[in-house]
């Protein structure tokens, strides 16, 4: 193959595919940033509600707490994902993945069937129970996009080190072994 001029003869570099940014992108958003999120705008509605003597201000609940620690540590992995050092860490994202969302679908089965106590419960409260039924698409379509991708060729060469090149290559010289004819015995 002839070489283009002003470009000098490099190995292939390895790239990092889009969908894979896409889907760590949008697992950082909803499972990194958005418990962070909650977190801090109902706790900053709880300082502000003390500060002016109204009661009822809202509660940062203890599935909040424990999902913001561990949406600092998919932020963490979902930066080492993106970066493709170690090897191994997509399978730890996934599982991840995976473990939150069972818990976000049962925070979100246990909002929906409890009933509302207006005197208790609040607006705060109130909202809080429509954000996380709103979340229910999202919780179904990212897991599973990040999981498909994660796993498809373009991203586990990513993480092998390997350029996209050099696998397609290497399926265009290896044939299956049932596209091959097979050779007749005289």
């Amino acid at each position: 193959m002839a070489e283009l001029p002003g470009r000098s003869a490099q190995p292939d570099r390895v790239v990092r595919p889009l969908g894979l940014s896409i889907a760590l992108l949008a697992t950082a958003i909803l499972y990194g940033i958005a418990p962070l999120l909650e977190v801090y705008f109902v706790h900053r509605l709880s300082m502000t509600a003390e500060e002016s003597f109204v009661l009822g201000g809202a509660d940062v609940s203890q599935w909040a707490w424990i999902e913001a620690g561990v949406g600092g540590v998919i932020l963490a992995l979902c930066i080492l994902a993106w970066w493709g050092r170690p090897a191994w860490i997509r399978y730890v994202l996934i599982t991840v993945i995976l473990i939150v969302t069972a818990i976000n679908l049962y925070r979100i089965i246990d909002a929906a069937v409890a009933p509302s106590n207006p005197v208790y419960d609040g607006l705060a409260q109130s909202a809080l129970r429509s954000w996380l039924v709103c979340q229910l698409p999202a919780l179904a379509l990212i897991p599973l996009y990040t999981t498909w991708y994660l796993n498809r060729a373009p991203a586990r060469a990513f993480y092998a080190r390997v350029p996209l090149s050099q696998i397609k290559s290497r399926w265009a010289e290896e044939p299956s072994s049932s596209a091959t004819p097979a050779k007749s015995r005289e």
